[in-house]
């Protein structure tokens, strides 16, 4: 399997038709980075082909036709795509649709250079295992011509959604959902499972894109941190509580800190639905949030941080520094930013091992975990 647009897109790295090179390829750039420390197999994906269960398009016009598609690689231009071997088969059929119902109503598309035009993209949030379904249609004013015609015609079209939001993003950003939702259908989120535990997914939540790796990924991170029950475990930048209330099942308690309130809204909901008890939630600075537990002298006993691509900002490294428990459990979607981090940290801790999870298949990207121990 091919795709034609690969160099343009830039969305992937690898040609679609040799996985065991380009998981050859990760775990090399793991090692090469890391020549001295413990480095297990990388672990990939059964199927690594259409695992997205987050797509997104945008529109543009071209020549007076609308196209949708993605953002060309290191440009502002929309590349024309009209089918993608990573991302979810029926997310995409909808996005199609919905530029199909853009066209018949008439409605004007977005320029990035003029700031114009009301239609902005189409994005499609998948429950891999609930199979529910969330459209979110980011335009950039709450005034949208035939709002309800256009819900009925998608719903009719796509009896499978469960919810349509109309997301207004009315900002000059590379952002892609602005701040304020309307609910068209719905509940305005969906649920979906991972490791035997139901979230309500809205849509600007963090939600990692491939749940069969996530699982993979979350019980190796609780096996390697071989809490006691009697633990009491931070999950800093927790989103909405995903490996929080994995980790609940395992120790005493379980302290989730992220600074985006609306994933926090979505944890406590996650929480209280899940009818977990032991996990507490603060929107907060995640640095912040460490620095505040030693002053206050809680006692913690592992930490599990999982990070932006960035890496830890100097609050984090500081709080990790204070608080010194006795292991971190470092999940990260950027190894180089690992690499500076452990160095930053390295006078009171040591990696005791690392390994590669093929989260994103044929792209770049590489999801790697570490295990570090206090000296």
């Amino acid at each position: 399997m091919l795709c034609k647009i690969m160099d343009r897109c830039g969305g992937c790295l690898y040609n679609h038709d040799n996985y065991p090179l380009s998981l050859e390829n990760k775990e090399r750039l793991l090692k090469d980075l890391f020549p001295n420390e413990k480095i297990e197999a990388i672990e990939g994906e059964w199927n690594p082909y259409y695992y997205r269960n987050k797509v997104h398009d945008a529109f543009a016009m071209e020549n007076n036709k609308l196209i949708m598609g993605k953002y060309e690689k290191n440009t502002k231009n929309v590349l024309e795509t009209d089918s993608c071997l990573i991302e979810d088969i029926n997310a995409q059929k909808i996005n199609a649709t919905v530029k199909d119902l853009a066209k018949s109503f008439k409605w004007s598309i977005y320029d990035v250079d003029t700031g114009q035009g009301l239609l902005r993209g189409s994005l499609v949030r998948v429950g891999k295992t609930s199979k529910e379904i969330l459209l979110v249609v980011v335009v950039t004013d709450s005034i949208i011509p035939s709002s309800n015609n256009f819900t009925k015609a998608i719903r009719k079209a796509h009896p499978e959604i469960t919810s349509i939001v109309f997301n207004i993003n009315d900002r000059d950003t590379s952002m892609i959902l602005g701040k304020k939702d309307l609910v068209a259908y719905g509940e305005g989120y969906i649920f979906d499972e991972i490791l035997g535990l139901s979230f309500r997914i809205s849509p600007q939540s963090f939600y990692q894109i491939n749940s069969r790796m996530t699982e993979r990924l979350y019980k190796t991170a609780l096996e390697w941190g071989d809490f006691k029950a009697t633990d009491t475990i931070v999950d800093a930048y927790c989103g909405i509580g995903t490996i929080s209330l994995y980790a609940s099942r395992f120790v005493k308690k379980v302290l989730g800190v992220e600074s985006n309130l609306e994933a926090i809204k979505d944890a406590v909901f996650n929480s209280k639905n899940n009818k977990i008890k032991n996990v507490h939630f603060t929107a907060m600075d995640a640095g912040l949030y460490l620095q505040e537990l030693k002053e206050n002298g809680v006692e913690v006993d592992g930490i599990i941080v999982d990070p932006a691509r960035s890496g830890l900002d100097q609050n984090a490294l500081k709080g990790l520094l204070d608080l010194e428990a006795e292991k971190i459990i470092y999940i990260s979607c950027n190894p180089y930013a690992l690499k500076e981090d452990l160095e930053k940290l390295k006078d009171k801790y040591k990696v005791v091992k690392m390994k590669a999870f093929d989260m994103f298949p044929w792209t770049g990207h590489v999801e790697t975990i570490a295990l570090i121990q206090k000296i």
